[in-house]
């Protein structure tokens, strides 16, 4: 395996190919998490960290950050939501104008903000968890 091969893809490249892949008109949260794989908890923390900057909605948003965190903590793969959160169909158009809006942003906090140093996945996911959960 080439020593690039190991190295973390950005989050902004992840969004990239999640809307370069998305369904024409609806997706559903169980296509998002299928399409992020180990990514998910991290996409799925920034876009609720996101929709805690609209005025009003950041108490709803630390909230519904306890989810995950709890996840995390706990070891899964990956967030798990009830099944009917999972199939409910959204429009399309509302995803790919939040990730076309954010992708410029995150590279350019990716080039400012990078990893100093290689963690190890899982014990960092679950410090990150129970952080987020206090």
């Amino acid at each position: 395996m080439p020593a690039d091969a190991r190295l973390p893809v950005a989050a902004s490249v992840v969004l990239q190919r999640l809307h370069d892949e998305m369904p024409a008109d609806h997706f559903t949260v169980g296509w998002l998490m299928h399409s992020l794989h180990k990514r998910s908890f991290g996409i799925i923390l920034l876009f609720i960290a996101l929709a805690a900057i609209v005025p009003g909605f950041s108490i709803v948003a630390g909230l519904l950050l306890v989810i995950p965190a709890l996840q995390m903590i706990t070891g899964k793969s990956a967030p798990v939501f009830r099944s009917r959160i999972a199939t409910r169909s959204l429009p399309t158009r509302h995803l790919a104008a939040v990730v076309q809006r954010f992708v410029p942003m995150l590279r350019y906090l990716e080039r400012v903000v990078h990893p100093r140093w290689h963690t190890p996945l899982e014990p960092t996911k679950r410090l990150v968890g129970a952080t987020i959960g206090c």
